[in-house]
């Protein structure tokens, strides 16, 4: 079986963070600024995560990348590597 392809447009105009949820740029901020307020043209230049997790499976998987994400697994090894580098820290202080 050959290997899956990326779906290019999605690749163009998501992005997974590390704990698996799907920012993208809001539409209607390209041109025609001139006629909407400063409120909503600083409001568009923000991202968007999307709420629906039907939605971001779908994404993730035309992209191929982080199926399956646990964010407490990424909880989890963020307090591993931060006791590690405590441990070196106390480390090095004993021994210098």
């Amino acid at each position: 079986m050959p290997k899956l392809k990326t779906h290019k447009g999605m690749k163009k105009r998501f992005k997974v963070s590390a704990t698996g949820k799907v920012s993208h740029k809001k539409c209607g901020s390209s041109h025609l600024m001139s006629h909407k307020s400063g409120k909503k043209v600083r409001s568009l230049r923000k991202k968007v995560f999307l709420d629906v997790s039907a939605e971001n499976r779908r994404i993730r998987n035309a992209l191929l990348t982080r199926q399956a994400t646990n964010p407490l697994a990424v909880e989890a090894a963020k307090q591993v590597v931060v006791a590690e580098q405590a441990a070196n820290a106390e480390a090095a202080v004993k021994a210098g």
